[in-house]
C-alpha cells in the first residue's frame, strides 16, 4: 500500500509547509535588506551613470520579493465557484512581472548608457557623505557598492535550495540574481574608479554592462514565464530537461492489468501541476468508453471555444465535493 504524507490545508506537503514558511521569513529578511542597500546607495549617490544604475537595479529588485509574499498569500485563497481551478498559478503571474521589469529596466539601462556615451557628458563623484577629510568622494561611493555585493551572499545559496524543494521559478530567479547583482557592484566599481583615474568613459561602459547583463537575466526569466503561461511540458528548475513525472505516471498506469495503453499530459499551475491521463482499458463490457466518447463529442460541438473537454468518471463522494461552474 502506498504510503500518502498527510497535506496541509492548502494541498502541500508537511514538509513542502515548513520550507515555504521558511521561505517566506527569508524573503522578508532579503526585502528589509535590500531596502537597505537602497538607502545606503543613496546616500552615495553622484552623478555617475553606473551608481544610478546600480541604485535603480535596487529599486527594481524589490519587485521580486514582494511579489513572492504576495503570491504565498494569494495561492492560499480556495477555490470557489469564479475561480473553481484555484490561484495556485499566482505564483507564475508574479514571476512574469518580475521578468517584465528586469527587461525594461535592462533596456533603459542600455538606453541611458548608449546615450550619454554618446553625448560625451562627463560624470562627477559627490555624495551626502563626502568632506575634505575623505579626501575622495569616491571612497563612500565604493563602500556602499561593496556593501550592496554583500547583501546577496546573506541568503542566496539556502533560497536557491529552498527553491528547487518547492520548484518555484519566482525564488529560483530571485536566488540566482545574485550573480547578477556581483557583476553590478563589480562594473560599477570599476566606473567609479575609472572617474578617479580620469578614465570618464569607464563609467558608461560599466553602466552598458549593467544593463545588458539585467536584460540577458530578464529576457530569460520573460521566455521561461511566457512557456509556462502557454502550458510547456514541465521541467525541473534551472534545467531544459523535461520533468520525468509525467513518464512515471504513464508506466504506473501501463503496469494497471486493465489498462491496455496510456498517455499523460501535464503543466505547471505556479509551483503544482496538473493533467489529465487518456486511459485505454483493454475491455469495454459496458460500454462506457464508447458513452464518454459521443458525450464528449457532443459537448465541444456546443461552442467553437471548446478546444479540449476532457470527461474523468470519478466516484460521488468526489463529484459532490467538486468546485464546479455554477448553473
Amino acid at each position: 500500500m502506498t504510503h500518502h504524507e498527510p497535506r496541509h490545508p492548502n494541498g502541500l506537503p508537511r514538509d513542502k509547509q515548513q520550507a515555504l514558511a521558511r521561505a517566506c521569513r527569508i524573503e522578508w529578511l532579503t526585502l528589509v535588506l535590500r531596502i537597505s542597500v537602497i538607502a545606503a546607495l543613496y546616500l552615495a549617490l553622484g552623478t555617475t551613470q553606473a551608481l544610478t544604475a546600480i541604485w535603480l537595479k535596487s529599486l527594481w529588485a524589490l519587485l521580486p520579493p514582494v511579489a513572492f509574499l504576495v503570491a504565498c498569500r494569494v495561492e492560499r485563497l480556495q477555490p470557489r465557484p469564479r475561480f473553481p481551478f484555484g490561484f495556485y498559478r499566482a505564483g507564475t503571474i508574479a514571476f512574469l512581472s518580475g521578468a517584465l521589469a528586469l527587461s525594461a529596466m535592462g533596456l533603459y539601462l542600455l538606453y541611458v548608457g548608449l546615450r550619454s556615451l554618446m553625448t560625451l557628458k562627463h560624470p562627477a563623484l559627490g555624495s551626502w557623505w563626502s568632506t575634505p577629510a575623505l579626501d575622495w568622494s569616491g571612497w563612500p561611493v565604493l563602500a556602499a557598492l561593496a556593501y550592496s555585493m554583500l547583501v546577496p551572499v546573506v541568503a542566496g545559496r539556502s533560497r536557491q535550495r529552498l527553491a528547487i524543494a518547492l520548484h518555484d521559478k519566482g525564488l529560483y530567479a530571485d536566488a540566482t540574481m545574485g550573480r547578477a547583482s556581483w557583476l553590478a557592484g563589480g562594473a560599477a566599481i570599476v566606473g567609479v574608479l575609472g572617474i578617479g583615474l580620469g578614465l570618464w568613459w569607464a563609467d558608461f561602459i560599466a553602466t552598458l554592462i549593467i544593463g545588458a547583463d539585467i536584460l540577458r537575466h530578464g529576457l530569460r526569466h520573460l521566455y521561461t514565464a511566457v512557456c509556462d503561461l502557454i502550458d510547456e511540458v514541465p521541467r525541473k528548475l534551472g534545467t531544459n530537461t523535461i520533468d520525468p513525472l509525467g513518464a512515471t505516471i504513464r508506466n504506473h498506469l501501463e503496469s494497471q492489468p486493465w489498462v491496455s495503453d496510456a498517455r499523460v499530459r501535464l503543466r505547471e499551475e505556479g509551483r503544482r501541476l496538473t493533467g489529465v491521463a487518456f486511459v485505454c482499458p483493454h475491455t469495454d463490457t459496458d460500454a462506457l468508453v464508447s458513452r464518454l466518447a459521443r458525450a464528449r463529442a457532443d459537448i465541444e460541438a456546443l461552442d467553437w471555444r471548446l478546444l479540449d473537454f476532457e470527461l474523468v468518471p470519478v466516484n460521488a463522494n468526489r463529484c459532490a465535493n467538486a468546485i464546479y461552474t455554477p448553473r
